[in-house]
């Protein structure tokens, strides 16, 4: 009992610590143009922790334990925000469903196979990170830029009025078509970054496909290393069940 107690408390602290790193690097790299390739480490380890988590795991309560403090990091990285309360609580969601899946899957099967029981689960928790990430990228500096001011490239407009038969004065004329566009822009440049927002949630969905599969692969490696070091043993277990006779 001792010794399953420490285990949780290892699992829970280790994800602590590996979360508060990945949402540091993320707001390091949406707010002050950091290096990306350590957010993306601290992802590839997150999932593959949480994926032997669900292969070894016997508590329930501990998993969602550790999930949540996975989201309750995120406001100690990016500060609080009452927007973000609507996508944790979706992201959580997405994470306890997919949790279930794998699980389920799990005590479904007479013979363990990792790969199904990942296949089951993984794609949900990324789905809640990719909303983790937009909300963070759709508030950060990244997407704010994108309201700046829309200029007309000057050799495009000097083609353009080229084709006018009669003269005038073309800076005039370029500076106030600049002003225009941008006097017009304004209404919808919270659209603009929005449609930003969803088209980079889309991107991240597609990415996670692949990234998927490679934390398969990894957890599936190291699931195996520690049934062959005897970290892990599985044996066979007799269950008893109802059955009907006439």
């Amino acid at each position: 009992m001792k010794k399953n107690r420490i285990t949780q408390s290892i699992i829970v602290g280790f994800t602590t610590l590996v979360a508060t790193v990945i949402w540091a690097g993320l707001k390091n790299l949406l707010f002050e143009n950091g290096n990306w390739l350590w957010p993306v480490i601290g992802f590839f380890v997150l999932l593959i922790f949480l994926s032997l988590n669900w292969l070894i795991t016997k508590s329930k309560p501990v998993l969602l334990i550790t999930l949540f403090f996975v989201l309750i990091t995120f406001p100690f990285a990016f500060s609080f925000k009452w927007e973000y309360l609507i996508f944790l609580f979706l992201a959580y969601l997405f994470f306890f469903f997919g949790s279930k899946q794998a699980i389920n899957e799990k005590e479904s099967r007479i013979k363990i196979e990792p790969i199904r029981i990942l296949k089951r689960g993984l794609p949900f928790v990324l789905t809640g990170l990719s909303l983790m990430i937009v909300i963070a990228y759709y508030f950060s500096p990244l997407a704010l830029s994108g309201q700046n001011e829309i200029t007309v490239p000057r050799p495009i407009f000097n083609f353009v009025v080229e084709k006018i038969p009669f003269s005038f004065d073309q800076d005039f004329v370029y500076q106030q078509f600049n002003q225009e566009i941008n006097k017009q822009s304004q209404a919808y440049s919270k659209y603009l970054t929005l449609g930003l927002a969803v088209g980079f949630f889309f991107v991240l969905k597609a990415i996670g496909i692949l990234f998927m599969w490679l934390v398969i692969l990894f957890s599936f490696g190291i699931f195996k290393i520690l049934v062959i070091m005897g970290a892990i043993k599985i044996h066979e277990q007799a269950v008893l069940k109802e059955v009907i006779e006439v």
